[in-house]
C-alpha cells in the first residue's frame, strides 16, 4: 500500500492541480510574395472603379521633303482596363474567459497575426490564379522546367510581340512552385551532369549560395510562392513576368476592428480590405506549367 501523497490518479490530487500551456506556436505561413510583384494601384475615396489605360505606340516617323506638308497624323489609341475591387475579410470570436485565462498571454496579439496572414495568403492567392491567364505557355504538363524554357521565356518577354505593348519592360520577376525552382537548380548545378560540360563558376555558386532570398537567373528575380499548389497531376503553374503586366488595385489599407459582445462574454476581432485585379498587359507575361512532383 502506498504511503504520502500520490498524484498519479484521481484518488487523490490529480484533479487538482493547476495546468500550465506553454506559449503556443503558429502555423508557419507559406510565402506569398506575389502581391509586391506585380503593379499596385490605390483608389483614391469616393471612387467605385479604377480605370488603366495603356497607350499604343504611335507609327515609326516618316522622312520628310522639304516644302512638302507632312498631311499624316496619328491616332492615339488605347487599351482600357477597368477593376472593380472588391471586399475581402476574417474574423474569429475570442471569449473573455479565454482571454482570461489562456497561458498565452499573448492570444489577442496571436490571432490577429493569424488574421492578417489569412487576409495576405487570399490576396496572394487572387495574384496567382491570374498567371494562368498568360497566353503565352512554356514547358507543359509532366515536363520539367529546365534553363532552356527559363532563358527562352525571357527572350519571348523580351521580343516586340505587340505593337500595342512593345517588348516587356524590365525588370522581371519570376514566381514559382518550390520544385520548379529545384529543378532549375538541378539543371545548372548537379554534378551529375554538369560537371565538365557547363562553366565551373556558376554550378558552384548555385550549390553553395542559393536559398538566399535574392537570387537571379539571367538578370530575373526568382521568388518561391508557396501559395501556387499543385494539380491533380503534380503540376503547377508559376508565371515569368514584368511588374506592370499585371494590375492589383486597392480600395483602402487593412483595417482591423474589435468589437465587444457583451451579452456573449466574447469579443469578434477582424480584418477587412478591398482590393481587384487583373491581367493588364499579356505579351508581358508567361506562364510556367511544369511538372512539380515531390523530389523526396
Amino acid at each position: 500500500m502506498a504511503t504520502g501523497l500520490s498524484i498519479s490518479s484521481t484518488s487523490n490530487l490529480t484533479s487538482g492541480q493547476k495546468i500550465l500551456v506553454a506559449a503556443a506556436k503558429m502555423a508557419y505561413e507559406p510565402a506569398a510574395p506575389d502581391p509586391d510583384l506585380v503593379e499596385v494601384h490605390n483608389i483614391p475615396q469616393g471612387h467605385k472603379t479604377w480605370d488603366i489605360l495603356t497607350y499604343a505606340r504611335l507609327s515609326s516617323a516618316t522622312a520628310l521633303t522639304e516644302g512638302v506638308d507632312l498631311a499624316q497624323n496619328q491616332q492615339l489609341v488605347t487599351a482600357s482596363l477597368s477593376i472593380e475591387p472588391a471586399e475581402h475579410g476574417v474574423i474569429a470570436t475570442l471569449s473573455k474567459r479565454l482571454i482570461r485565462r489562456q497561458g498565452d498571454a499573448d492570444v489577442m496579439a496571436s490571432t490577429g497575426t493569424m488574421l492578417a496572414n489569412s487576409l495576405r495568403r487570399r490576396e496572394a492567392a487572387d495574384v496567382v490564379a491570374l498567371y494562368d491567364g498568360f497566353s503565352k505557355s512554356i514547358v507543359g504538363t509532366s515536363n520539367t522546367l529546365d534553363i532552356t524554357h527559363f532563358r527562352g521565356g525571357v527572350a519571348y518577354l523580351l521580343t516586340d510581340n505587340d505593337s500595342g505593348y512593345g517588348p516587356a519592360p524590365l525588370p522581371l520577376h519570376a514566381a514559382l512552385h518550390i520544385e520548379q525552382i529545384s529543378d532549375i537548380i538541378l539543371d545548372i548545378s548537379d554534378p551529375g551532369t554538369a560537371a565538365g560540360n557547363r562553366p565551373a563558376g556558376l554550378g558552384d555558386d548555385m550549390l553553395q549560395r542559393w536559398w538566399r532570398g535574392n537570387d537571379r537567373l539571367y538578370g530575373v528575380s526568382i521568388f518561391h510562392s508557396g501559395i501556387i499548389e499543385r494539380d491533380s497531376s503534380d503540376d503547377s503553374k508559376g508565371a515569368l513576368f514584368a511588374k506592370e503586366a499585371l494590375a492589383l488595385v486597392h480600395a483602402n489599407e487593412a483595417e482591423a476592428t474589435e468589437q465587444p459582445d457583451h451579452s456573449l462574454r466574447a469579443v469578434e476581432v477582424g480584418i477587412f480590405q478591398e482590393w481587384g485585379e487583373a491581367e493588364r498587359a499579356d505579351p508581358h507575361g508567361v506562364e510556367v506549367y511544369s511538372d512539380t512532383t515531390s523530389t523526396v
